[in-house]
């Protein structure tokens, strides 16, 4: 500013014609400084002013900060520590979950095997509200709080307490027929539970398949246990027929015997190869006892008739004789052997061998096939077994075990196969061993008496040249 004015002087002496002019406007600048000056001055002190309010701002601010830091600091470890407690916290939450998975399960299962228990049970035609009760239970994803667990201790408590009581009422039950009825009953315990219909019929009493209703088993009581049962429903007796099989005897009044069909159809398919082999085994056997049972073993009487020719060197008559006595396979071996008469030793055992040789097949015929048959029926019978028992465990896997009947199907199979196995192959090993015998005891013969022809042909040489073949006798 100071340089401006002085210029503005400068200006003032150079030129005297604009003096005034230049007095006028020095004036106007001085006083513009002035006003600039003051101006400036009023914006320093507003700047000091807004300088001293920031600062004191700024000195609340950072002192506001602090405590926000410290709250923060707080804050954080406390966030911490709950952030520690929510993790114990789901820690134990999670172990009782598991425990309270454990319990919901435990008492779903028992709850699971009431009701199997109790549809099986004499008294639960007297509490209708069982079934309710435990269906209650068992809803799914609701847990059977503490009123739960108590009303299922108290259908065991009246369980037990029905257990020991005998109960003579007068009630609705379902006949053999399917009508239903009224009569008197009786329940001993939770074991049997007997009835008398006016007429004076008497029964015992299941409960049917629901356990909703008693319903009359089939087959009648004997008549001992009859007048027993007369006799403690007047009151003249103390006795009383009780079943601790909780039904399974009594079942037995209501069984059938299974005819032969019945019984061959729950074997399934492998019971008809079984059979098939019994058929031929048996068909066979037949044959050979009857072709055996033709052939005579018993040639004594013959033997001692052709060693006499032998020794009187009759061989044309001897060997005519043994083709009339063809029937005996002892005289069919000793006219082969008789063809070699006159030669040495060893050819007359070897004609004898040869003969003997061509008989054992036709006395061995089927024998082979018999003893195969007898090995083959057992082992379709254990085939039948291990069929059966995959069965039963396919439906083990799908099913459960919680119901044996589906699983009969698969054991019936299994024991019935192994059963008509072994029946069908007992008796084809003994008639085998019977066949056997009866061929050894021919072949004895033939072996006997062939030795003994041989010895009367070596000591009586024949009135041939030695080394002659006798041919066949027309």
């Amino acid at each position: 500013m100071k340089t401006i004015i002085t210029l503005l002087a400068i200006l003032a002496f150079a030129t005297s014609s604009q003096a005034s002019e230049l007095q006028s406007v020095s004036r106007k600048v001085t006083q513009n400084y002035q006003t600039v000056q003051k101006n400036a001055e009023q914006t320093r002190h507003s700047i000091a002013e807004q300088k001293k309010e920031l600062l004191g701002e700024s000195a609340a601010l950072k002192e506001s900060i602090a405590e926000k830091k410290t709250k923060f600091n707080a804050l954080r470890k406390k966030y911490e520590m709950l952030l520690g407690e929510e993790k114990m916290l789901k820690e134990e939450l999670a172990e009782q979950a598991h425990e309270l998975k454990t319990i919901d399960g435990a008492i779903r299962t028992s709850a699971k095997q009431a009701g199997d228990f109790f549809r099986e049970s004499l008294t639960s035609p007297e509490y209708p509200d069982r079934r309710p009760m435990l269906e209650s239970i068992l809803k799914p994803n609701i847990f059977p709080g503490m009123a739960s667990i108590k009303n299922l201790l108290q259908l065991y408590l009246d369980e037990m307490h029905a257990g020991g009581e005998i109960k003579h009422i007068n009630n609705t039950f379902i006949t053999e027929d399917g009508h239903r009825t009224n009569g008197e009953t009786i329940r001993v315990g939770t074991f049997t539970t007997v009835f008398r219909n006016p007429d004076g019929k008497l029964g015992f009493l299941r409960p049917d398949s629901d356990g909703k209703e008693l319903k009359a088993v089939a087959g009648k009581p004997g008549w001992l246990l009859s007048k027993t049962i007369n006799d403690f429903f007047d009151g003249k007796s103390n006795l009383f027929p009780v079943d601790i099989s909780n039904g399974a005897a009594l079942q037995r009044l209501a069984q059938t015997q299974k005819s032969f069909s019945e019984w061959l159809s729950a074997g399934g398919l492998l019971v008809w190869p079984i059979l098939l082999v019994g058929l031929i085994a048996g068909l066979l056997i037949v044959e050979r006892f009857i072709a055996l049972s033709r052939i005579r073993a018993n040639s004594s009487k013959n033997m001692s008739h052709i060693i006499e020719m032998v020794s009187q060197g009759q061989w044309p008559k001897c060997r005519e004789f043994c083709m009339q006595k063809s029937s005996f396979p002892t005289c069919r071996v000793i006219n082969h052997t008789l063809q070699y008469a006159g030669t040495s030793k060893e050819v007359l055992e070897n004609a004898f061998q040869e003969g003997l040789l061509k008989e054992m097949p036709l006395l061995e015929r089927f024998l082979p096939t018999l003893n195969v048959l007898a090995a083959v029926a057992p082992l379709l019978g254990l085939l039948g077994t291990v069929t059966g028992m995959i069965n039963t465990f396919q439906i083990i896997t799908i099913y459960g075990t919680g119901d044996p009947r589906m699983m009969s199907g698969g054991i019936s199979e299994a024991l019935v196969t192994t059963q008509l196995g072994l029946a069908v192959a007992v008796p084809i090993m003994l008639l085998h061993h019977i066949l056997d015998r009866r061929v050894d005891k021919i072949v004895g013969d033939m072996e006997e008496k062939g030795a003994s022809i041989a010895v009367a042909l070596m000591k009586k040489e024949p009135a041939t040249p030695k080394g002659t073949v006798y041919g066949d006798v027309a």
